[in-house]
C-alpha cells in the first residue's frame, strides 16, 4: 500500500554533496493525513533547499500559503495567510543527550528522509495564537456580525444583574483602616 506521505520524502543517498532544491505542495490530501491536528484545509507551497555534506544535511525550509482556521470572534472559517522559515539539521548517527532541538538524528543505514511531520508542525507553529478576521492582513469586516451580536447578547444575559455595592466590603474596608502597619 502506498502512503500519501511518501511524496514528502527525499532520497538523499544518491545525492552528491552540495545544494539540492525541492518543492512540496501542502493541500487537503496532505492535511487529511493528520486527522488529530487542528488544520484540515490549506493551500501552501514548501520550498526546501537541502545542503548535503558527509554526515550532515542542512534543510532550509520556506513555507507560504493559506490555511483554513476558525475565527476566534465569530466562529466562521476563513483562509488565513501564513508563512514559515526555518532550518533543520539532520545528522547520521546516534542521538546525543545535549543535542539541539533543531537537530534530527537518523540511522546510518537510512537512505531517505520524510519531511511530512516536520512540514506539518512548521505550518502549525507559524499560526498566530489569536486567529480572527483582520489577522495577517485579512479583511476584518468579514467577521459575522450576526454571530457577534448573538454572543454579546448571550453574554449580557449570563451576567449577574448589576447591584448596589455589597455592604460586607464596606465592613472589610473599615476593618482594614483600623489596623496600622
Amino acid at each position: 500500500m502506498h502512503n500519501r506521505l511518501d511524496a514528502y520524502s527525499i532520497n538523499f543517498k544518491g545525492l552528491s554533496p552540495g545544494k539540492h532544491p525541492f518543492e512540496f505542495s501542502l493541500d487537503h490530501d496532505f492535511f487529511a493525513e493528520f486527522p488529530e491536528g487542528e488544520i484540515q484545509e490549506g493551500t501552501l507551497t514548501a520550498n526546501v533547499l537541502l545542503t548535503k555534506q558527509n554526515n550532515l544535511m542542512e534543510i532550509d525550509c520556506q513555507i507560504a500559503g493559506t490555511v483554513q482556521v476558525e475565527c476566534d470572534r465569530c466562529l466562521e472559517h476563513f483562509d488565513l495567510p501564513t508563512q514559515y522559515s526555518g532550518t533543520l539539521y539532520v545528522k547520521q548517527g546516534r542521538p546525543q543527550a545535549n543535542a539541539d532541538s533543531d537537530v534530527l538524528f537518523i540511522d546510518e543505514h537510512e537512505h531517505q528522509l520524510n519531511l511530512a511531520q516536520y512540514l506539518y508542525e512548521s505550518v502549525s507553529l507559524s499560526l498566530p495564537i489569536k486567529r480572527h478576521h483582520g489577522s495577517n492582513g485579512t479583511d476584518p469586516t468579514l467577521c459575522d456580525t450576526d454571530m457577534l451580536g448573538r454572543m454579546l447578547q448571550e453574554g449580557q444575559q449570563d451576567a449577574p444583574p448589576s447591584t448596589e455595592a455589597d455592604p460586607r466590603w464596606d465592613k472589610l474596608q473599615d476593618l482594614k483602616q483600623s489596623f496600622t502597619f
